[in-house]
């Protein structure tokens, strides 16, 4: 292998890794590669671990586009908050979470470190981005300015947000206005580095071609940076120091400016509920079997469902997932789908089965009471005809 073609190999492996992102727990990956069909991509423990997964954007053109959405990672209430919430949004359970409490009342300061949001300077939860952390600070400040009379209504506003379809359509058109000029830059140039350059070199030469390979790839990535540049700026104003980074890598890394579009796209519905995305770009089964997991979690999380004692903490934790249960209902029931029926009990396997958990779905015969496998969450017996499920034990802590 000659040093050119080590040279290409090693800016193959790095345009390879600029295509891997890391996903924690707690969000979820959509993607797709023409546009037109999306799929959802969760943190899996394949290439990841308890705290997340790598998610691989499509690497050919048109290259694609990859967005994340994010669950809400506090429990609120109009008293106090908590680090912890007991419902997943990922398969694979839970994110790591720190379950630290705090009232509104014995809160003095509010800040956003890089990724992490502080109460009283103690870190409250690390966040996907510092974009997102801003986000969180912006309206605990504003909860906390609010007399506990007026939380509640600020608290339900903040949440319902999250499952606005309009506002996440009208989001998508503006980006894709924004940056379809970046779009077709970015293409121009993995076609220049991958395609282009090598041919050239092999008929004409390295020594008789570089100076005006080199010029060709300066004209491309200054102005793939400068529309970036201007793009990030529009999406996200306040993220002065990530832009100044990134404009950097997008100006002096050619690997790194092809998927420039990434990273825009990547954080512009982190504020939005994973089900807000599937259902405006997934299809229509894909959106049920999404829903009724997310709706399953609710009903019925794991347990223990709070990992502190304190009455504070559980009214917190039992509150904020009430108020999803509702509001992920009338969502459902907005779009199409009855909640009661997509979480229909499964059918009896065999005659011996005489109870099923209404989380993970496994069968139980007579004499098993509790799940193991979700912390002891209490059975459901199968229904007689016409007879609606009974609980066999109320073991769910939502006191």
């Amino acid at each position: 292998m000659s040093e050119l073609d080590l040279l290409f190999l090693v800016l193959a492996v790095l345009y390879g890794w600029e295509c891997s992102w890391w996903v924690p727990r707690g969000s979820v990956a959509f993607r797709t590669w023409l546009g037109r069909r999306w799929r959802s991509a969760q943190p899996g423990d394949l290439l990841g671990n308890q705290r997340g997964g790598l998610v691989f954007a499509h690497p050919l053109p048109p290259l694609g586009t990859l967005l994340v959405a994010n669950q809400f990672p506090l429990s609120l209430s109009p008293e106090a908050l908590l680090a912890f919430v007991a419902p997943s949004i990922n398969p694979g359970g839970r994110p790591a979470q720190t379950g630290k409490l705090f009232r509104f009342e014995d809160i003095r300061t509010i800040e956003a470190r890089a990724r992490t949001v502080q109460i009283n300077g103690e870190p409250l939860l690390k966040t996907p981005s510092p974009n997102f952390a801003e986000h969180l600070v912006e309206h605990l400040r504003l909860l906390q300015k609010l007399p506990p009379a007026k939380r509640e209504e600020e608290i339900q506003r903040l949440l319902a947000d999250t499952l606005g379809v309009r506002a996440a359509k009208d989001r998508w058109e503006d980006f894709q206005g924004q940056t379809a000029r970046l779009r077709w830059f970015t293409n121009c140039l993995f076609a220049y580095l991958f395609l282009s350059a090598p041919v050239l070199i092999w008929q004409f030469g390295l020594r008789h071609t570089w100076p005006g390979l080199l010029l060709g790839l300066l004209a491309l990535t200054l102005t793939t940076a400068i529309l970036f540049y201007r793009a990030h700026k529009h999406f996200y104003p306040r993220a002065v120091d990530e832009r100044f980074t990134h404009f950097l890598l997008t100006l002096l890394a050619p690997a790194s400016t092809i998927r420039a579009h990434d990273v825009l796209s990547r954080p512009l519905f982190e504020d939005f509920h994973p089900l807000t995305l599937a259902k405006l770009f997934c299809t229509a089964q894909q959106f049920r079997d999404y829903a009724r997991f997310v709706l399953t979690e609710i009903r019925h999380p794991a347990l223990p469902v709070c990992p502190r004692e304190e009455p504070a903490a559980r009214e917190a934790e039992r509150q904020a997932r009430l108020r999803w249960q509702k509001l992920v209902e009338n969502f459902l029931e907005q779009n199409g789908l009855n909640p009661d029926e997509i979480l229909r009990p499964p059918a009896p396997a065999d005659e011996t089965c005489s109870a099923y958990c209404p989380r993970c779905l496994t069968q139980f015969t007579a004499g098993t009471e509790a799940c193991e496998d979700c912390g002891g969450l209490a059975l459901v017996k199968f229904p007689a005809a016409g007879a609606a499920p009974a609980r066999i034990a109320e073991r769910q802590g939502r006191g």
